[in-house]
């Protein structure tokens, strides 16, 4: 029989105590024979870290890097063109399967996606993604950029799982709270552009795949169950700041035209007044900051990570 294709679960920790047990114990009960897990720990202070299962490997931050950050400390660990060991031996993966902390995989959601990218070779693939708290509702299905003042555009979001959602696709996004990615895409597109610190990092990464011709797949044959919003749940205000700031950044890098840049600056201002007229200012005031950083943040090509 043919070897499995190895895959290396990469699952970025940040404070997930309440959530990251769940999370590998689904992984180590997911069935998949050739799989190793990896924990990327952004500098936790809950002790989240201090007690994993067996076999799975910790790589432990000394200062929170971000989302994107913590990704690249693992891919640059493993990948054979960062770290010049040859693609043949045992430590480089076939597959680096990207996830948060707060999410639980089906039993066969690895094999299922792995058995799709090797028969129709995706660069990416995306399950279907159900909010934890009512599984019968999906978080989304997939996306496209928008040029909006939140960017993306995701379809599905928040509505009934239906069969409408049941049609494997190729897409432009997908929710990056879960994505295999077969290990030559990074060589093709880069890594993951840690400017973006947390949030749309995974929309620049995808938009770069699509630019080089990478087929990204949204697969709803696996479904894993998302908590969502973990790391700033306590801090709403912190996503909406986040969200403008990368948004501009977004638009900056990748050089917008007058059409883009007229969409963003129009839902923008209807969002501010909306904000105002229902006496909502801390998420003013919060996109505001964001869209005030994005803007007067420094793009220096030399720290771009393509």
């Amino acid at each position: 029989m043919p070897t499995a294709p190895t895959v290396l679960a990469v699952c970025v920790n940040w404070n997930g105590r309440e959530v990251l047990p769940d999370l590998l114990e689904s992984l180590l009960n997911n069935g998949y024979p050739a799989l190793r897990t990896l924990v990327v720990d952004n500098a936790s202070q809950d002790g989240s870290e201090r007690h994993l299962p067996d076999g799975v490997q910790l790589l432990r931050l000394s200062e929170n890097q971000g989302y994107a950050g913590a990704l690249n400390a693992a891919l640059r660990r493993y990948l054979p063109h960062r770290n010049n060991h040859p693609p043949d031996q045992p430590c480089c993966p076939d597959y680096f399967l990207l996830l948060n902390n707060d999410l639980v995989l089906e039993s066969g959601l690895i094999e299922k996606l792995v058995d799709f990218a090797e028969a129709n070779q995706a660069g990416v693939c995306g399950p279907k993604i159900v909010r934890h708290s009512r599984p019968e509702r999906l978080d989304a299905a997939w996306g496209e950029v928008s040029w909006s003042h939140v960017l993306a555009r995701y379809r599905g979001k928040n509505s009934l799982d239906r069969p409408r959602w049941d049609q494997t696709r190729q897409v432009e996004l997908l929710l990056g709270c879960l994505l295999l990615v077969q290990r030559g895409v990074f060589e093709r597109v880069g890594l993951f552009d840690e400017r973006f610190f947390m949030y749309h990092e995974e929309v620049d990464f995808l938009y770069r795949c699509r630019q080089r011709r990478v087929a990204v797949y949204y697969c709803p044959f696996a479904k894993a169950l998302h908590r969502g919003a973990h790391s700033t749940r306590k801090l709403p205000h912190r996503k909406t700041y986040w969200l403008r700031r990368n948004s501009i950044l977004f638009l900056r890098k990748h050089r917008a035209g007058a059409r883009a840049w007229t969409r963003f600056w129009t839902t923008l201002a209807a969002s501010l007044a909306l904000n105002c007229i229902t006496l909502r200012w801390r998420r003013a005031s919060a996109i505001l900051r964001g869209v005030s950083e994005g803007w007067s943040f420094r793009l220096d090509a030399s720290s771009q990570l393509q």
